[in-house]
Protein backbone atom coordinates (compact mmCIF):
# COMPACT_ATOMS: atom_id res chain seq x y z
CA UNK A 1 0.00 0.00 0.00
CA UNK A 2 1.09 3.59 -0.62
CA UNK A 3 2.79 5.33 2.46
CA UNK A 4 0.74 8.19 1.59
CA UNK A 5 -2.67 6.17 2.16
CA UNK A 6 -1.55 4.64 5.63
CA UNK A 7 -2.48 8.47 7.93
CA UNK A 8 -5.71 8.06 9.72
CA UNK A 9 -7.72 10.12 7.22
CA UNK A 10 -6.71 8.18 4.11
CA UNK A 11 -7.89 4.95 5.88
CA UNK A 12 -11.42 6.69 7.40
CA UNK A 13 -11.53 7.64 3.53
CA UNK A 14 -11.50 4.24 2.25
CA UNK A 15 -13.47 2.98 5.13
CA UNK A 16 -16.31 5.32 3.95
CA UNK A 17 -15.93 4.38 0.39
CA UNK A 18 -15.81 0.80 0.59
CA UNK A 19 -19.30 1.08 3.26
CA UNK A 20 -20.92 3.60 0.39
CA UNK A 21 -20.60 1.06 -2.26
CA UNK A 22 -21.41 -2.18 -0.15
CA UNK A 23 -25.17 0.01 0.78
CA UNK A 24 -25.38 1.17 -3.02
CA UNK A 25 -25.24 -2.22 -4.52
CA UNK A 26 -27.11 -3.05 -1.69
CA UNK A 27 -30.21 -0.64 -1.98
CA UNK A 28 -30.38 -1.14 -5.83
CA UNK A 29 -30.71 -4.83 -5.39
CA UNK A 30 -33.45 -4.34 -2.92
CA UNK A 31 -35.13 -2.03 -5.38
CA UNK A 32 -34.95 -3.99 -8.20
CA UNK A 33 -36.89 -6.74 -6.20
CA UNK A 34 -39.77 -5.45 -6.60
CA UNK A 35 -39.83 -5.83 -10.45
CA UNK A 36 -43.39 -3.60 -11.33
CA UNK A 37 -44.49 -5.69 -14.69
CA UNK A 38 -43.98 -9.28 -14.21
CA UNK A 39 -45.86 -10.20 -17.28
CA UNK A 40 -43.78 -8.31 -19.44
CA UNK A 41 -40.55 -10.72 -20.25
CA UNK A 42 -38.78 -8.23 -21.10
CA UNK A 43 -38.88 -6.45 -18.16
CA UNK A 44 -38.71 -9.63 -16.35
CA UNK A 45 -35.14 -10.34 -18.47
CA UNK A 46 -33.77 -6.73 -17.72
CA UNK A 47 -34.57 -7.24 -13.92
CA UNK A 48 -32.67 -9.97 -14.09
CA UNK A 49 -30.18 -9.17 -15.81
CA UNK A 50 -29.81 -5.82 -13.25
CA UNK A 51 -29.84 -7.99 -10.34
CA UNK A 52 -26.92 -10.06 -11.60
CA UNK A 53 -24.94 -7.17 -12.87
CA UNK A 54 -25.57 -5.64 -8.84
CA UNK A 55 -24.86 -8.79 -7.35
CA UNK A 56 -21.48 -9.01 -8.98
CA UNK A 57 -20.28 -5.45 -8.02
CA UNK A 58 -21.81 -6.34 -4.43
CA UNK A 59 -19.58 -9.21 -4.18
CA UNK A 60 -16.39 -7.38 -5.85
CA UNK A 61 -16.78 -4.48 -3.39
CA UNK A 62 -17.48 -7.05 -0.67
CA UNK A 63 -14.18 -8.55 -1.72
CA UNK A 64 -12.32 -5.32 -1.46
CA UNK A 65 -13.80 -4.72 1.94
CA UNK A 66 -11.73 -8.28 2.49
CA UNK A 67 -8.73 -7.58 1.16
CA UNK A 68 -8.75 -4.09 2.92
CA UNK A 69 -8.77 -5.71 6.14
CA UNK A 70 -6.59 -7.87 5.00
CA UNK A 71 -4.09 -5.19 4.58
CA UNK A 72 -4.12 -3.56 7.67
CA UNK A 73 -3.93 -6.75 9.49
CA UNK A 74 -0.75 -6.97 7.52
CA UNK A 75 0.31 -3.41 7.95
CA UNK A 76 -0.56 -3.66 11.80
CA UNK A 77 1.83 -6.61 12.31
CA UNK A 78 5.10 -4.91 10.65
CA UNK A 79 4.65 -1.98 12.19
CA UNK A 80 3.58 0.19 8.68
CA UNK A 81 0.96 2.07 10.26
CA UNK A 82 1.15 5.63 10.30
CA UNK A 83 -2.25 6.54 11.88
CA UNK A 84 -0.42 8.74 14.47
CA UNK A 85 0.93 11.32 12.65
CA UNK A 86 0.93 14.91 13.71
CA UNK A 87 -2.52 13.97 15.76
CA UNK A 88 -3.41 16.23 18.67
CA UNK A 89 -2.30 13.62 21.28
CA UNK A 90 1.49 12.92 20.03
CA UNK A 91 1.65 17.20 19.78
CA UNK A 92 0.06 17.05 23.56
CA UNK A 93 2.83 14.38 24.37
CA UNK A 94 5.87 16.10 22.57
CA UNK A 95 4.51 19.70 24.37
CA UNK A 96 4.66 17.76 27.65
CA UNK A 97 8.19 16.24 26.92
CA UNK A 98 9.81 19.08 25.82
CA UNK A 99 8.39 21.12 29.55
CA UNK A 100 9.72 18.77 31.54
CA UNK A 101 13.18 18.40 29.46
CA UNK A 102 13.21 22.31 29.99
CA UNK A 103 12.29 21.86 34.24
CA UNK A 104 14.93 19.12 34.13
CA UNK A 105 17.52 21.15 32.52
CA UNK A 106 16.61 24.34 34.65
CA UNK A 107 16.85 21.65 38.02
CA UNK A 108 20.39 20.74 36.75
CA UNK A 109 21.84 24.23 36.25
CA UNK A 110 20.54 25.37 39.98
CA UNK A 111 22.09 22.72 41.10
CA UNK A 112 25.52 23.41 39.41
CA UNK A 113 25.13 27.09 40.66
CA UNK A 114 24.61 26.13 44.10
CA UNK A 115 25.60 22.89 45.22
CA UNK A 116 24.62 23.17 48.75
CA UNK A 117 20.85 23.53 47.66
CA UNK A 118 20.79 19.69 47.15
CA UNK A 119 21.13 19.20 50.73
CA UNK A 120 18.68 21.98 51.78
CA UNK A 121 16.32 20.04 49.23
CA UNK A 122 17.16 16.46 50.76
CA UNK A 123 16.66 18.08 54.82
Amino acid sequence: MDASLRNTPALMNRIDKLYGDVIKHYEALVSLAAVENAMDRNSTALAQYQMQVETTALTRAIEEGQSFTRQLQEMWLFGQLNTIGDSEAKQRSDEAAKELSRLLQQLANAQKADPDDETKMEA
